[in-house]
């Protein structure tokens, strides 16, 4: 389950960090850059939980 969430997170911050950047360099819509960093918050999120969850696990 951690290296799970530690995949999907990377990759969709990866996602998330294309379409940022791709704000910057055409067109400038807010919602669409509001929702990529949502989108890089959730992914960091989900890496931080397959962290947690492979120290618990390390520590049983």
């Amino acid at each position: 389950m951690n290296r799970f969430l530690f995949v999907f997170g990377l990759i969709f911050f990866v996602f998330c960090l294309i379409f940022f950047v791709m704000n910057f360099i055409g067109e400038y819509e807010g919602m669409a850059l509001i929702w990529t960093l949502f989108g890089m918050l959730n992914a960091c999120i989900a890496i931080g939980v397959s962290e947690i969850l492979s120290v618990v696990k390390g520590k049983k």
